[in-house]
């Protein structure tokens, strides 16, 4: 169980737990929360069923049935696409102003970091099998995602998924399944384990559905909803909990632009607690962003432009008790600005900045000065498809 010291001289690291921001999260690429709009695709229409009474046994036999004699009607090609990312931050461990200082001064606690900023690598591969039988399409994928950070080699990703989205013209639904098996926030020091610094890390495990539903050529509504269950290793095991999020978005094509807006409502539970510190909280998540159209870049070929702007920003209002935890609230804003250049059908690269300000509420002067950070991104992308 972690060590309780003074403010005064380092973090209460059992008041840490939990405090890695989403943001963190979302820096493999593998789940971004600002929204795109263009990624939208046509969705299909709703059809009546009329009910009957009886089993449905002999309904399931014979469309098993046909699928396996009607093969001649089934169509079906691997498709995939590769992405070679490249991302730099000014301050990978999300450190606040006092403890970058630290930092500076070669502070002991901070002896884990060997630079504050940082250039990470990754590529993600996709394999995708649609499958079209009469009006339904069918696409099973799977995707994978190494990444590696060159400084402090200690913060890598080795993330896997796999999906299942079923389309009509007028909506489609997804259903994935994710396993993140080591996700590496830093280190803190632990009085279990003598008093030394360890590593904070954790695995997550995240089921989520999706769904979009077209009524008009030019809007889309959109809903989803994920649970999540997060494991912390050996040293810090009191942070471990689950997670539901759930949302809704709207998202219109406009004739200058496209806009995307949507709202997400989360709730933690801290599942593991040791001396009542509770770091279960309740998040409002609001999204929204604009793309506008794609523009030529020469009068021949198909190379374009596509440009776009993005803004979120949480709520986190903390459950628990206490000087840590009572009465705070975390407020983050994220910023993104980027465009994408077409270079061809299967070819296209991309270019993001994103800012990163999280601004903490407590009467409590010292978490302030510990928890309040800012990080700014730019992240490159190359990504072919086949």
């Amino acid at each position: 169980m972690p060590e309780k010291v003074p403010f005064s001289s380092t973090y209460n690291l059992v008041n840490l737990k939990q405090d890695t921001s989403q943001s963190e999260i979302d820096k493999s690429g593998q789940s971004n929360d600002i929204s795109n709009p263009s990624q939208n695709q046509d969705n299909g229409a709703f059809h009546r069923v009329a009910r009957r009474k009886g089993s449905f046994r002999p309904i399931i036999l014979s469309l098993m049935l046909v699928l396996l004699l009607g093969r001649g009607n089934l169509q079906a090609q691997l498709t995939g696409s590769v992405k070679l990312t490249a991302g730099y931050s000014d301050n990978v461990f999300q450190l606040s102003e006092y403890d970058l200082s630290r930092f500076e001064d070669n502070h002991a606690n901070l002896d884990f970091a060997d630079t504050t900023d940082d250039l990470t690598l990754g590529t993600t591969i996709e394999l995708a099998y649609p499958m079209l039988y009469r009006w339904w399409k069918f696409t099973p994928s799977v995707v994978g995602t190494i990444s590696q950070n060159v400084s402090n080699t200690d913060k890598y990703r080795r993330d896997g998924a796999l999906r299942l989205r079923v389309d009509r013209y007028y909506w489609n639904a997804t259903a994935q399944v994710a396993y993140n098996p080591y996700i590496y926030y830093r280190d803190f020091k632990d009085s279990d384990a003598g008093g030394t610094l360890e590593k904070y890390s954790y695995s997550r495990n995240t089921y989520r559905t999706d769904v979009a539903i077209r009524p008009t050529r030019k809007a889309t509504i959109k809903a989803n909803i994920r649970y999540e269950d997060y494991f912390y290793n050996e040293y810090f095991t009191e942070a471990d909990g689950s997670a539901i999020t759930g949302g809704f978005g709207l998202n219109y094509r406009l004739p200058a632009f496209t806009i995307d807006l949507g709202y997400d409502y989360r709730d933690y539970q801290n599942e593991n607690l040791v001396d009542n510190d509770d770091s279960s909280y309740q998040s409002n998540i609001y999204k929204g962003s604009l793309v506008l159209p794609r523009m030529l870049l020469n009068n021949e070929g198909y190379t374009a432009w596509q440009p776009s702007l993005g803004l979120n920003y949480e709520q986190r209002f903390y459950q628990g008790e206490g000087s840590w935890y009572g009465g705070r609230a975390d407020y983050t804003y994220t910023m993104k600005a980027g465009f994408e250049v077409f270079l061809s059908p299967k070819l296209n690269l991309s270019l993001d900045y994103s800012h990163l300000f999280r601004n903490v509420e407590s009467d409590n002067a010292e978490l302030i000065k510990l928890k309040e950070y800012g990080e700014n991104r730019i992240t490159t992308a190359l990504k072919y498809k086949f």
